[in-house]
């Protein structure tokens, strides 16, 4: 079906309106002119006046957010023992003075080593002692030894010396004798002969009664006479022929002074080596003394082994971290907590290298630290002689073509001026540097790194009473 097809009115003609003029703008007073652009000179003249001031205050001022409050911490660790911590006497947070026991290390093995080494040297000692003993009695003993070997030496020179004198002497007398005898033998002998010859004459003469009996009787006895004479004389020649056996035994005898005098003299050598037995006493005594030193430095070493199980704040600090808990095995140089002195804080700004004109040490600065809303006041201590860059781990390659020039940064060491909130600076707290142009003060500046520098070395001073004792000695 289709639907039904409506028709449409025509349109009414359209009408003419007369047309409407609109109405003039409201015209603004002059007043009001005037004051507008005297506030927007004034505007002007504030934004110029601040911008001026800003201005002026960034170009005589270095500034830099690169900056922290730093103090040297210290890794406190075990110094040459290992073992279980008995005991941990300090926490976190915790003030101590130089010298406190912080933590204890097991000290029973090197206990047990210093008792040994005690052995030791008391051992040492005593050897010492008869070393020293003996020595004494070889310089009391090795004179008297001399002196009698000499004094022996002496009695038998002289008794060669006699020996020598009775040989010569028995040999003039036996030669002499000798001689007495052949002389008298000769003698004898002659007589006899020319008793011989008168008793042949007479014998004869009386044969023929030339003489009378009487006198050939005489001429018979002066021959027999004459060879008695004759016999006794070669007796005499015999036994002093005989005697030459009593030269042989002076010789003999001499011979026996003379061994006997060497067996003094060897005597004599030998008690003088006694000497050389003091020199190689004395050189035993001194190896003795030798041990009982090494003995004494190894009870040393044993007593800094014991007294190294305790382990001591070596200044007056606060401990910030502790790494280990009781019960852990510690080793040597492993730290088992941190600390620093809080009398050495300070801020290292790491000011760009532009920015580096017009600082100087002794300059004024001031630190914005963040978490304090007052700033405080420092001093510029030094200027690093190089940049940051020449420290970092992975160091820049400028030969491969591809640099890109980057601002390079300057420790600074900014001396922070104490005040009444000294105690609540903590190391490691944001800082923002406003360091003051000018000449500074160099004479400030080294006094002050000096007084840093004295601090430094106030560290790991032992204490003279430390020496010699150790945990459980007494003092």
């Amino acid at each position: 079906m289709s639907s039904p097809i409506i028709a449409a009115a025509p349109a009414s003609p359209p009408q003419h309106l007369p047309p409407t003029v609109p109405p003039p703008p409201p015209r603004r007073p002059l007043l009001t002119r005037v004051l507008w652009l005297a506030g927007l000179f004034c505007l002007v003249g504030l934004a110029v006046f601040f911008i001026n001031d800003w201005w002026t205050y960034r170009l005589h001022r270095s500034i830099t957010d690169d900056a922290f409050v730093e103090a040297h911490i210290i890794n406190i660790a075990p110094q040459a023992v290992s073992g279980h911590l008995v005991r941990f006497l300090v926490e976190e947070n915790d003030r101590v003075e130089q010298g406190q026991v912080l933590a204890e290390i097991d000290p029973v093995p090197y206990r047990d080593q210093v008792n040994i080494a005690r052995s030791k040297v008391d051992t040492a000692r005593a050897e010492l002692r008869r070393q020293e003993a003996a020595l004494e009695r070889l310089r009391k003993e090795v004179p008297i030894q001399i002196e009698i070997a000499r004094r022996s030496f002496a009695a038998v020179e002289a008794d060669q010396a006699r020996a020598r004198e009775a040989l010569k002497l028995t040999e003039d007398e036996v030669v002499h004798g000798i001689d007495e005898a052949r002389a008298g033998l000769a003698a004898a002998k002659a007589d006899l002969v020319l008793a011989g010859q008168e008793y042949t004459r007479y014998t004869n003469l009386e044969k023929v009664e030339a003489v009378p009996l009487r006198r050939a009787q005489e001429v018979t006895r002066s021959r027999d006479s004459a060879e008695a004479h004759k016999n006794l004389a070669a007796a005499k020649l015999a036994k002093a022929e005989a005697d030459r056996t009593q030269i042989d035994v002076a010789k003999r005898t001499l011979e026996a002074a003379e061994k006997t005098s060497q067996k003094a003299s060897k005597g004599v050598d030998l008690a003088e080596t006694g000497n050389d037995q003091i020199r190689e006493v004395e050189l035993l005594t001194a190896v003795k003394k030798e041990n009982v030193e090494d003995a004494r430095r190894a009870l040393i070493s044993a007593e800094d082994q014991l007294k190294y199980t305790q382990v001591r704040a070596p200044f007056p600090g606060v401990i910030v971290k502790r790494y280990r808990h009781l019960g852990d095995f510690a080793s040597p140089g492993v730290a088992i907590l941190s600390m620093y002195n809080p009398d050495l804080l300070y801020v290292t700004a790491n000011l760009e290298e532009t920015r580096l004109r017009g600082v100087a040490p002794g300059n004024p600065v001031e630190l914005q630290v963040d978490a304090f809303a007052e700033p405080f006041r420092g001093r510029v201590v030094w200027i690093d002689k190089s940049t940051g860059a020449q420290f970092a781990l992975m160091p820049r390659n400028v030969v491969s073509g591809e640099f890109t020039k980057v601002v390079q940064r300057i420790p600074v060491r900014i001396q922070i001026e104490k005040d009444e909130r000294w105690p609540l600076v903590r190391a490691g707290l944001s800082v923002r540097a406003v360091i003051s142009h000018g000449d500074g003060d160099a004479q400030w500046a080294e006094q002050a790194a000096a007084k840093m520098r004295e601090l430094e070395t106030r560290y790991n001073q032992p204490q003279p009473s430390d020496r010699g004792t150790g945990p459980g000695d007494q003092p």
